[in-house]
């Protein structure tokens, strides 16, 4: 066990180590090897570790790669959390205090009574909507990770398309969509912020010139 926590921790020490020290990566990993015939391989992969986040802090490749995780792990997973959450559990975030949107039909006007049956039936495709804007999230925060730029500018089109539409079906059915244009938002400001991540990890890792035909 304490094995196997060891060598976690020092597989993270070394993704945290960026392109250019992957020599001293290998080397730290070939060092731990020998600290782990010793006896000491936690102690050993934690000192790697501290040492790996120091150096993340002191250059501009180790604070774009933390940029890149706070905003996945502190903006898109959260909010991918909550959409998916929300889709699952019958809407409760875009009608709250009411469960969901059929417990805010049961106390809706004259409008509403006339219209129950219609909006019964849209609550799944809401839902859906929904649901496919909070995997969005997840799929932009780990093509974001990956540095797949195109694939995140793929799903970014096709999460604003999503909550777009969401926004849309809601007002035909003049239902109250402020919770689900702030999500938009929301999604709209995430998308610039990894934009400028994009423009930064491109003057970091600038494209390598093809080699002249011989």
């Amino acid at each position: 066990m304490k094995a196997g926590v060891a060598r976690a921790v020092m597989a993270l020490a070394v993704c945290c180590f960026g392109e250019s020290r992957r020599e001293w990566a290998r080397a730290m990993r070939a060092e731990f090897e020998a600290a782990a015939a010793d006896g000491r391989p936690l102690l050993f992969a934690l000192g790697c570790l501290a040492a790996a986040w120091r150096e993340l802090l002191t250059r501009e490749e180790g604070r774009f790669v933390l940029t890149s995780y706070a905003l996945a792990l502190g903006l898109m997973l959260p909010m991918a959390a909550l959409q998916i959450g929300c889709a699952v559990l019958g809407l409760p975030y875009l009608y709250a205090g009411q469960n969901g949107l059929r417990g805010a039909l049961l106390d809706g006007g004259t409008q509403e009574l006339l219209l129950r049956g219609v909006y019964q039936a849209a609550v799944p495709s809401l839902s859906v909507l929904l649901l496919l804007v909070g995997v969005g999230h997840l799929r932009i925060a780990w093509a974001m990770l990956e540095r797949d730029w195109s694939r995140v500018t793929r799903m970014g089109s096709l999460s604003l398309a999503a909550a777009a539409t969401l926004i849309l079906f809601m007002a035909a059915l003049f239902l109250d969509g402020s919770q689900a244009l702030l999500q938009a938002m929301i999604l709209a400001i995430e998308l610039a912020t990894v934009s400028v991540v994009a423009r930064w990890h491109a003057q970091l890792f600038p494209p390598r010139a093809e080699e002249p035909a011989r």
